[in-house]
C-alpha cells in the first residue's frame, strides 16, 4: 500500500510545484540569512509563496506516509538483522522529515508574514531542511533498494 502513498505524494507535489510558479522554495528553505532570503522572495508576490507553502503541508503528510511505509515494506525484502532493524529506523524517520518540514514551513511562515522581530526565522528553517533532505534521501534509497530486490526475485521466478 506504500506505493499508493508515494503515488498521492507525487501529484501533491506536483501541484506544490505549479503553485509555486516558478518560485525556487528550495532557495529560501537553504537561504539561511535574512538577507539571502530577501533577495530570493524579491520579484514574486508574497501570497504565491505563502500559497505554495501551505499547498506543502499536504505533501508532507503524504510524502511522510510514503516513506514510513515505504521503509517497513521494503525491510522485508532484505535479510540480516541490522539492514531490516534500518528499515524500522527509516520509517520512524518519515516521520521525523515531517516534522522537520512543518516546523520549516513554520519558520518560512514566520518569516514572510513578520510574526516577530525575531532574525531566526530562517536560519531555522535551513537547520530543518539540511537534515530533512538528507534523510529523506536516505530513506528513498533504502526503498529504492528494496524495490530492486523485490524485482530481482521476482525475475528469477
Amino acid at each position: 500500500m506504500w506505493w499508493l502513498w508515494a503515488l498521492l505524494a507525487l501529484v501533491a507535489g506536483a501541484v506544490t510545484v505549479a503553485t509555486a510558479e516558478g518560485f525556487p522554495i528550495v532557495d529560501l528553505e537553504l537561504a539561511w540569512t535574512v538577507d539571502r532570503a530577501d533577495e530570493v522572495v524579491a520579484g514574486t508576490a508574497i501570497d504565491i509563496i505563502r500559497r505554495t507553502i501551505v499547498w506543502d503541508f499536504l505533501f508532507i503528510a503524504l510524502y511522510a506516509l510514503a516513506l514510513s511505509t515505504g521503509s517497513l515494506w521494503a525491510r522485508r525484502q532484505f535479510v540480516g538483522q541490522l539492514i531490516r532493524g534500518t528499515g524500522v529506523v527509516l520509517a520512524t524517520g518519515g516521520v521525523v522529515v515531517g516534522v522537520f518540514d512543518i516546523i520549516e514551513n513554520v519558520a518560512m511562515l514566520g518569516y514572510l508574514n513578520g510574526w516577530s522581530s525575531w532574525t531566526g526565522w530562517i536560519p531555522l528553517a535551513g537547520a530543518m531542511a539540511v537534515p530533512k533532505f538528507a534523510l529523506a534521501l536516505a530513506t528513498v534509497f533504502y526503498i529504492v533498494a528494496g524495490l530492486a530486490l523485490f524485482v530481482a526475485r521476482r525475475i528469477r521466478r
